[in-house]
């Protein structure tokens, strides 16, 4: 909410019981709802909506986006058609520019990209964070090949002189080991890759290299641990730490991102369970050790994880929601897109509405959503390749 601090004047008597004088205090007025989504007015009128960014910084269906911690105002997009990123530096300041990127073996390691997540630095010594991305693929090459669910969540380096540049070092290593082509054997930039999550939907990271992902084949939340990264480029994934949680309740919308977004003072996380209309939370500190699982690797631990708790803290229906899709967590307040509507909704922790906005974009445009207060909310839209910004008006 903002908070607005006014003079308060007031008559107060002395100690001799004159009342004419006069004192000056302040009065706090809280306007209610969010400042970005006009104060519960549902009023375009009463925000400024800026582009941010469009198809000329090299945004074809942008679904997700997120603020580099390590870096002011760095912000990334993801895009699902070039399986890309783009690189805001100087985000929504005069000194903006762009990068666009696709990485050298993006049509595996980012193809379909659905969403991003930025996690811990690199190294303890490093200014750059490391990130993962999720993808709506069953690993199929960009069309090369049928697909055969060899896909997962990926992990990054945001920094410039490693992201989307090739290893030689490493494409070396991978050529001997296989005996393949070095044209074969470049690996990209990728730091690591676990391949047990095809259709992944939505990611969000906990601690350290451990992400949270939506597997929309299995209708799961996955927690992916890439532990220690094999280095720029290589392939070793072998001490992996995989659980799978709540099998089959949750459900995938084809072409539609599922976002999650981890509170780390509560440990739930919370899911846009897209095909069930609904916002649910899971306990992440429930449930115990199932089933080991065997999957396309040999990993440390893959394991079913039982008896978990998750629950709906939003039924969809109720407020006029359709497709949810982006989410975010700020302050107290969840901020959720419906990719259906073109409306942006506000809750409370217990599952209240506080606000909402129609942003008259219609379906097929929201996705991915990302706020540095309630003043300040950014998101995409992927129905016209742009980034878009929500301030109160001035």
């Amino acid at each position: 909410m903002l908070r607005l601090v006014l003079p308060l004047l007031c008559a107060c008597s002395t100690k001799d019981g004159d009342a004419d004088a006069e004192d000056t205090g302040e009065a706090e007025i809280v306007l209610p709802g969010v400042g970005a989504l006009g104060h519960e007015t549902h009023d375009l009128d009463l925000v400024t909506l800026t582009v941010i960014g469009d198809d000329d910084d090299g945004h074809d269906i942008p679904r997700d986006l997120e603020f580099n911690p390590g870096v002011e105002d760095e912000l990334w997009v993801v895009n699902r058609a070039d399986d890309s990123t783009v690189t805001y530096r100087g985000a929504g300041t005069a000194d903006q520019t762009s990068d666009h990127i696709v990485d050298p073996y993006a049509l595996h390691f980012m193809e379909e990209v659905s969403s991003i997540a930025f996690g811990a630095p690199m190294h303890a010594d490093s200014d750059y964070y490391n990130f993962g991305t999720c993808h709506e693929s069953r690993n199929t090459y960009n069309g090369w090949d049928d697909g055969n669910d060899f896909m997962g969540p990926s992990l990054w380096s945001s920094d410039p002189d490693i992201y989307g540049i090739s290893n030689q070092e490493a494409i070396e290593y991978v050529a001997q080991l296989y005996g393949i082509s070095e044209a074969m054997a470049d690996l990209g930039s990728h730091l690591d890759m676990l391949h047990q999550a095809p259709l992944c939907m939505g990611i969000a990271w906990e601690t350290e290299n451990a992400y949270w992902v939506f597997n929309g084949l299995a209708g799961s939340i996955d927690r992916n641990d890439f532990n220690e990264d094999h280095g720029v480029g290589y392939d070793d994934h072998d001490d992996g730490l995989i659980r799978i949680y709540v099998e089959g309740e949750v459900s995938r919308v084809e072409d539609v991102p599922s976002h999650l977004v981890y509170d780390p003072a509560s440990a739930f996380l919370y899911i846009a369970d897209t095909g069930n209309n609904a916002i649910k939370v899971l306990d992440t500190t429930s449930g115990t050790e199932g089933l080991r699982r065997y999957g396309y690797e040999n990993y440390e631990s893959y394991y079913q994880w039982d008896d978990a708790l998750m629950w709906t803290l939003i039924d969809g229906e109720s407020f006029g929601i359709e497709q949810p899709s982006g989410l975010d967590l700020v302050e107290d307040t969840l901020l959720i897109t419906d990719h259906a509507t073109g409306i942006i909704h506000a809750f409370d922790l217990e599952g209240n509405q506080i606000d909402y906005l129609d942003t008259g974009l219609g379906e097929g445009a929201l996705m991915g959503i990302t706020a540095r207060s309630l003043d300040d909310v950014w998101f995409v839209d992927a129905a016209s390749d742009r980034v878009l910004r929500l301030q109160p008006a001035e």
